[in-house]
């Protein structure tokens, strides 16, 4: 007989060991370990070379398979995302084709690749790019991980953002011997580029506007919390962040196009209703003064006044360029083909005393059309209208929140912004942009199904 109530099994029972792997506590740091990843190489010059687009490649990979191991997608997302992976490998084979110097089309010359040793760096990076899609994809299957994922990828660029500011500010840059955090009086960042690093604190202006404003709704029978109005301190200190930094960048596109479309956002929402007016108040007055303050703002104004001139100058390059794709039109020249090209064919030395330092067409379309001709700006294009009408359809499906519209019209400025800049030819920006377009899309399949 027992008389100390405990079993003679458990008494001579071995000890297990903890498991060697917690999935579980693996599966709860994803939304917080993938975003920084996607948003690391935005302190590393964009990873905007040869070596840091594989780098790009190589974090997003890793990224995915995680992703993949630990959240695998039910079966019907494979079925809807076919098409659209259908498509990227056909852009992507038609690009090899071109490297490899295939002919294909019978009326065609043979297809030569101008940069053959920049191929494998920059299709590293053209894959970085697929891989976040798949990413925002796959994070979108739980509506609290996506969440999650937009606040740390948020304040994970806000951080960035304020490093460069506050190394600018200290004149640290020299000490470090790294960063090119101004450029003739810009703020360029740790991207080394006040244009992309324009669209980046745009980025975070938007998606910080959505948060505010969504914080702002008023709900009946609720009362304002602690967590709601540190959350509200949050997000107003990352959209201070943010438009201090576009203004210091003296970027007039970004600038004009984020200040449309936060009014456009708030707007939207005041018109629907339920803003507690309150809070509006406190944060829409000190913001208020901020914009104005930067529109007369000396060196934005100096820019503005230059628009003309530097107008006349990218449409220069655009005719230039376009010119170049027609001698091709069909292959195109490579990936990583546009610094040679761009010297061998230069138009003369007054052209070339402004292009010969020039790297992208500064426009998306232009671009693609150089890398690959006609037939793979179709593929690109048809790529881009599968994804953007699985996303209107979802929009038609069900409303979608403030935040889900900020997410929205930051895709848009990244996009508008890239047809007169070189935004989407920095791995991590390209990152950043695809990874918030497949968080869009995949709530739209993973909702359906």
């Amino acid at each position: 007989m027992n008389t100390h109530g405990v079993s003679l099994s458990a008494a001579v029972a071995p000890e297990t060991s903890a498991p060697f792997f917690d999935y579980a506590l693996a599966r709860s740091l994803l939304p917080i370990v993938v975003p920084i990843g996607l948003a690391s190489g935005l302190l590393f010059r964009g990873f905007d070379s040869a070596q840091g687009a594989a780098a790009c490649s190589i974090i997003n990979g890793m990224m995915v398979m995680a992703m993949l191991l630990l959240r695998p997608p039910i079966l019907s997302f494979w079925t809807g995302v076919a098409p659209i992976l259908t498509l990227a490998g056909g852009a992507a084979l038609w690009l090899i084709l071109i490297q490899v110097g295939i002919p294909v089309v019978p009326f065609a010359d043979r297809p030569v690749a101008f940069a053959p040793d920049m191929f494998a760096p920059e299709f590293a990076g053209w894959m970085a790019g697929l891989y976040a899609f798949m990413i925002g994809a796959l994070m979108a299957a739980n509506r609290r991980d996506a969440r999650w994922a937009m606040n740390t990828v948020l304040f994970a660029m806000c951080g960035i953002l304020l490093i460069g500011l506050i190394v600018r500010s200290v004149g640290g840059q020299g000490a470090l011997d790294y960063w090119s955090l101004s450029r003739q009086g810009r703020f360029a960042g740790t991207i080394g580029n006040a244009n992309v690093t324009a669209v980046v604190a745009g980025m975070v202006a938007l998606l910080a506007t959505g948060r505010l404003l969504s914080l702002m709704r008023r709900e009946p029978g609720k009362k304002p919390d602690t967590r709601t109005t540190v959350n509200m301190l949050c997000h107003a200190g990352a959209w201070l962040i943010a438009v201090v930094a576009l203004a210091s960048t003296a970027s007039r596109v970004p600038i004009i196009l984020t200040t449309a479309l936060v009014l456009l956002l708030t707007a939207r929402t005041l018109s629907r209703g339920r803003i507690n007016w309150t809070r509006l108040a406190v944060y829409a007055a000190p913001a208020i003064i901020l914009v104005i303050v930067i529109a007369q703002a000396e060196l934005f104004q100096a820019r503005l006044d230059g628009t003309s001139y530097e107008w006349g100058a990218r449409l220069g390059l655009w005719s230039q360029y376009w010119d170049i794709a027609m001698t091709s039109p069909v292959y195109g020249y490579g990936l990583g083909g546009f610094q040679s090209i761009n010297v061998f064919a230069m138009s003369g030395v007054r052209f070339a005393e402004g292009a010969w330092i020039v790297n992208s067409a500064h426009s998306l379309l232009l671009q693609i059309l150089l890398v690959g001709g006609v037939p793979y700006l179709l593929l690109m294009t048809a790529l881009g209208w599968r994804v953007a009408r699985d996303i209107v359809r979802d929009y038609a499906g069900s409303p979608w929140s403030t935040r889900r519209w900020s997410v929205a019209l930051a895709i848009l400025l990244i996009v508008l912004c890239a047809m007169v800049d070189i935004v989407m030819d920095v791995p991590s920006t390209i990152t950043l942009a695809l990874f918030l377009t497949g968080l869009l899309w995949g709530r739209g399949v993973f909702v359906e199904h």
